[in-house]
């Protein structure tokens, strides 16, 4: 059975442009997303990113906290949304064949981080709720 507190959560829904950014777990009000540190973390302001708009309607008005599971250190950071309401930074980043929407980015310096090697099976099956 689903576990019905746990949400897969997608932007640009219905679109060529739909991916899943996240998980929601509405029960330990936790947004959680795994990255690449070396194609998803802001090198000029050393910062990970979450969509503004998610950010702004969902996490932040229900005060979540926010987990990521970086894959290549096998870490996890994690942070309040009270933290980046504080000191994120918003960009918008558009490519030639992707728009990235607007994200608002915390410098890890602002980020907890913890060993994630318990938790691995945990991310790794969220693969499989989408």
């Amino acid at each position: 059975m689903k576990n019905k507190t746990m949400f897969v959560v997608r932007i640009n829904e219905g679109t060529s442009e739909e991916r899943i950014i996240g998980f929601l777990d509405t029960e330990r009000k936790v947004f959680e997303k795994a990255i690449h540190a070396s194609k998803h973390i802001l090198k000029v302001l050393d910062a990970i990113g979450i969509d503004a708009q998610y950010f702004e309607e969902v996490l932040l008005p229900n005060n979540y906290k926010i987990q990521v599971w970086e894959r290549e250190e096998n870490v996890i950071y994690e942070t309040t949304s009270e933290e980046i309401k504080k000191h994120g930074q918003y960009l918008h980043f558009k490519e030639k064949d992707e728009d990235h929407r607007t994200q608002v980015f915390l410098p890890r310096v602002y980020w907890k981080k913890r060993d994630a090697a318990e938790e691995k099976a945990k991310y790794e099956y969220y693969k499989y709720l989408a």
